[in-house]
Order: C-alpha cells, then sequence, then structure tokens
C-alpha cells in the first residue's frame, strides 16, 4: 500500500524543494490541509531524494520516521535550464517494514517516462502550476489511488504518451526439493491447468496426490528426476504445492508451542479439522466402506488414485463435502462387497470424534512414541478417523512436527546382539544410549529403532502392498515378501550395500526417509542393514 507520492526538484533559488505531493500536506506542511499530520521531516532526507550528480540514475531508498522513500533521481544537463542542469525525482512512500521489491521498477519506470516527456516538451520544467494543481498532481493522485485500489494504472498524459503500469506480487525463493519430499497440492490445478503447460508439468501433475515421494513421481510419470523437482519448485514458488514428509507408522510426531493457541482454543479449527478427518463426513460413508489394508492405505481417502486436494486447509472455510472428500473408487483396498453392492466396515454405532477428542488425541503425541503406539493406544477414539490426514492437518496448520530418526557411528566396535550380551553377563546394566542392536528405545533423543513386529488389532494393517514401501518406491511382489519376512534373513538388497555407501549417510545429517528413499530401500530392510554394520550404530531422534 502506498502511503504518498510526492514530485520534488532543485530550485536555483530554494534548493531542494517538494512540489506536489498526494496527500496534500503529507510531505511539506500545506495551507490547503492544515490538519494533515506529516509522514516526516523532508529536510532530513532531502540530501537523499536530490542527490549529488554522481548519484543520480540510480535507484535510492532511505527510512526516516517508519517511512520508507523510493525514489530514482534524474539529472538533466542542457543549456536551456539555469545552471545548464534539471534534477528531479518522483518519490513513492512506504511502510518501512513492507516489502519494497514490487515498487523497485514502478519508480524507474516512472522515472523513466518523465524523463524522456522532458526531452520532447519540457513537461516539467515548463510546469509552473500551483502545488495541488495541474497535470503533473493529477498524474501522482490517479497514479496513488489506481495502484492501490487496483495495482495497475493506465494514465494517458497527451495524445502520444500513456503512463502503464502493474503491481506484480514478488514471491520468495522456494526450498530446494528433494526426493524423499511429499508434495501436495493446496489448490485445484484441474481450474487452471490447460494444454499449454509444460510437458513434464503434465506429466507429474496426476501424480501428486500427498502420499507419493517426489522420487516415485519421476518413476510413475517416467520423467526426469531433476525436471521434475524444478516443475514442483514451480508449483511452490506460487503457493500452489505443500511439501510433507513421508507417512509411516513408525514415524515420530509431536506437538510445537502453537498447539495451545491453535486448535487447543480455536473451536473454528477444531470443526475443521473435525470435517477433514472423519471418515462419517465421507459421502461414500452410506456404502459402509470397509478400512484398506496397508499402513500406506488408511482410512480411504487419502489412498485415493485422484488428485489429494486441501481446500479445507489453504483458505480455513468449509468447502462442499466433495471437496473435502476425494472419490474412493477401487482404492479402499480389501474389502467384502454384500449382494446389494454396499461395502462392510463393521458396528455402526461409533461416535464421531468431537473438538474435546481431536484435542486430546494431538496432546497424547510425542515424542519417544511412533504412530504405531499412539494408535495402539487410542485405536477406539481412531475408528472412525483417517490417520494420514489426522497427520496431516496438524503438520499443515503448523502444530504438530515430525520427529526424524538419524544413524549415527560412533567408530566403536559394534556391541553383542542383545541374546548374547545377556547370556554373557545377566547383571549388565542397561546403557542409557542404547545401540541399534540393543533393541529398546531409552529416551525420545538418542534410542533404538523401535520393533515393529506386532501387528496392529483391529484389522486395520493386515498385509502390506506391494506397492508401498514406507518410501513410496515400488517393489516386485517377491522382494516385498523377503523384505516382510520374520526369519532374519538379509534381504538381497540389504546385502548390495556394503559398509562403504551405507557410512556416508551416518553421520547424524542424514534422515532415515533421505537414506530410504537414495538406497532405494524400506525402513525395515535400513534398519536390518544398520544391524549389520561393522561398527556401533547410535540412532537420534530429533
Amino acid at each position: 500500500m502506498i502511503k504518498a507520492i510526492f514530485y520534488s526538484k532543485f530550485d536555483t533559488l530554494e534548493g531542494p524543494k517538494v512540489v506536489h505531493q498526494v496527500p496534500d500536506g503529507a510531505i511539506v506542511p500545506s495551507a490547503t490541509a492544515p490538519s494533515q499530520p506529516l509522514f516526516l521531516t523532508f529536510s532530513d532526507i532531502s540530501f537523499f531524494v536530490i542527490p549529488r550528480q554522481e548519484l543520480c540514475g540510480n535507484l535510492i531508498q532511505v527510512c526516516s520516521n517508519g517511512y520508507r522513500i523510493l525514489g530514482y533521481p534524474i539529472c538533466m544537463s542542457s543549456p536551456r535550464y539555469d545552471r545548464n542542469e534539471f534534477i528531479f525525482n518522483f518519490c513513492i512512500v512506504l511502510a518501512e517494514e513492507e516489502d519494497f521489491s514490487t515498487y523497485r521498477s514502478v519508480v524507474q519506470k516512472l522515472a523513466d517516462l518523465m524523463h524522456g516527456l522532458e526531452e520532447q516538451n519540457g513537461f516539467l520544467s515548463r510546469d509552473f502550476s500551483k502545488s495541488g494543481e495541474g497535470k503533473v498532481y493529477s498524474l501522482c493522485e490517479m497514479m496513488m489511488e489506481d495502484l492501490n485500489n487496483y495495482c495497475e494504472c493506465m494514465i494517458p498524459i497527451d495524445e502520444l504518451n500513456t503512463l502503464n503500469i502493474k503491481l506484480f506480487p514478488s514471491y520468495h525463493p522456494p526450498p530446494p526439493v528433494k526426493a524423499w519430499h511429499v508434495p501436495l497440492f493446496t489448490v485445484r490445478y484441474h481450474a487452471f491447468m490447460d494444454d499449454n503447460w509444460d510437458l513434464t508439468m503434465q506429466r507429474i501433475v496426476p501424480y501428486i496426490n500427498g502420499v507419493n515421494s517426489v522420487r516415485i513421481i519421476s518413476i510413475l510419470a517416467n520423467a526426469d528426476f531433476s525436471l521434475t523437482c524444478r516443475a514442483i519448485r514451480h508449483l511452490l514458488y506460487y503457493g500452489c504445492l505443500f511439501i510433507l514428509d513421508i507417512f509411516s507408522f513408525s514415524a515420530i510426531y509431536a506437538v510445537t508451542a502453537q498447539f495451545n493457541s491453535t486448535i487447543a482454543s480455536d473451536e473454528e479449527m477444531q470443526q475443521e479439522c473435525a470435517r477433514y478427518v472423519n471418515t462419517r463426513f465421507s459421502p461414500h460413508h452410506g456404502l459402509n466402506i470397509a478400512p484398506p489394508t496397508g499402513p500406506g492405505s488408511v482410512g480411504g481417502p487419502m489412498s485415493s488414485s485422484r488428485n489429494e486436494m486441501i481446500p479445507v486447509i489453504s483458505n480455513g472455510h468449509h468447502p462442499d463435502l466433495d471437496d473435502v472428500w476425494p472419490a474412493i473408487g477401487d482404492a479402499v483396498g480389501e474389502t467384502s462387497t454384500s449382494s446389494k453392492g454396499s461395502i462392510n466396515i463393521g458396528p455402526e454405532s461409533r461416535d464421531i470424534v468431537d473438538g474435546v477428542g481431536i484435542v486430546e488425541l494431538y496432546a497424547s503425541l510425542r515424542q519417544g512414541q511412533n504412530v504405531k503406539q499412539w494408535y495402539l493406544q487410542h485405536s477406539r477414539q481412531l475408528a472412525n478417523i483417517d490417520i494420514r490426514r489426522f497427520i496431516t492437518f496438524g503438520i499443515i496448520k503448523g502444530f504438530l512436527y515430525r520427529v526424524h530418526k538419524y544413524a549415527i557411528a560412533t567408530g566403536n566396535p559394534a556391541p553383542p546382539l542383545k541374546s548374547e550380551a545377556s547370556t554373557a553377563n545377566n547383571s549388565q546394566p542397561v546403557s542409557s544410549a542404547s545401540t541399534v542392536r540393543d533393541g529398546g528405545a531409552v529416551s525420545p533423543y538418542a534410542g533404538s529403532v523401535i520393533d515393529e513386529s506386532g501387528p496392529i488389532p483391529g484389522g486395520m494393517v493386515t498385509s502390506r502392498p506391494v506397492s508401498d514401501r514406507g518410501d513410496g518406491h515400488s517393489r516386485e511382489p517377491s522382494a516385498s515378501l523377503r523384505s516382510g519376512s520374520r526369519n532374519g534373513a538379509p534381504d538381497e538388497d540389504e546385502e548390495s550395500i556394503d559398509d562403504r555407501a551405507l557410512s556416508k549417510y551416518l553421520d547424524g545429517k542424514h534422515s532415515f526417509d533421505q537414506i530410504c528413499t537414495e538406497l532405494q530401500i524400506s525402513e525395515k530392510e535400513l534398519t536390518g542393514r544398520l544391524k549389520r554394520y561393522h561398527g556401533e550404530i547410535l540412532i537420534i531422534h530429533r
């Protein structure tokens, strides 16, 4: 928002002076607006508004009294002027804390236009109108009003010249896109996508659903990985995407400091969350859809083949049900269909979790406890909740964060297995910082990888789909069976990764998501490989 625009020039008798100002009396006192408070003292900034000749032709900004003054002074040399020079400047006044990058081109374009008009017919030097009158004042007044109201202006100056200015929004550079990131649309891309889009963009967009990682998107779309990252960064630049982490039941989530000031005290956000995560709000609820099998498709809607949209999160209001819940189609997993075509899911008497219940569920997420353990403790309350949506909502709103796991090679020799250690010395005390071989989590920050051998009750996870490896990479059915075996035999992929290739990730700077994605193995396979590493490995949660 432009606070003021003023035109200043160097007068041979008075020195730097303000000729026209909008609003009147904003920069220097005016008899026609005695009650208008001054934004600043012109004498304090006059040296920068009308600088030395060496500084003319450059963008100049100066801050005073909480305001930022942007100008582009012009110095014209000609024998027709007094002292053979004419120095002028059109300045824009903004709030000091406001982003001014958009207005740099405005003052430069205005200065260039006035420079040309002055060369043609002396448009400025021949203007002897009083302050608040004349063409120059009208030009400043119309430009400020149009830019503030419409972000553009088209002002005719004479028969040959027109001032055309448009403000284009400037965005911050998008963050780097990594292979293990999971993009999620915040807008409906169908509304503005057409055949003129980039070919890579057209290929990858159907696979952006909040589940697939960037690596698997490039594989499914048969697109170059680097081009896929550039296309996703382009969508991030315009705010069309949100970057998430790979969801898995072994992940750990905890609430942030914003929890109390957001969903814990905001009833509207609680209602928004309930509408977003409760499966009872699905328009397909009447079909009695059964929960799908596999941790990658919990709750049904999140594993939809259609693109995952979240307008309810991006704009804060409650859209139609079809906007919140995409069609489930064939992505519901294993279901049992009755003779009438309805799909049976279980007791119909399960209640919808209200706002208080949602807050309690979020508050129960903490460090040292993964999603699987959390689900086991609250399986009854989570009967009608899409867990993936539940976690995603908290991440996007900012009151939930992911606790990542990192592996660190301590340099010490690998300790004996737990069974061997207990046989050798049953009275040996437990260490406060356990390694991968110890098998038990000790603290939220340093502990072993949690054992995932136990089943998730309630039929929520009965088998693992061959297309879901935790990191979003497809596998052949035989490989999936090998990685999911309980007999302790090493996987073929694990054995193909030598200690030298693994050691570069064991510095505590590479999360498990990154390691699994780049090595193309699941977290379970990575854990098994770390157990056979030649040295001691410490797992850190942070």
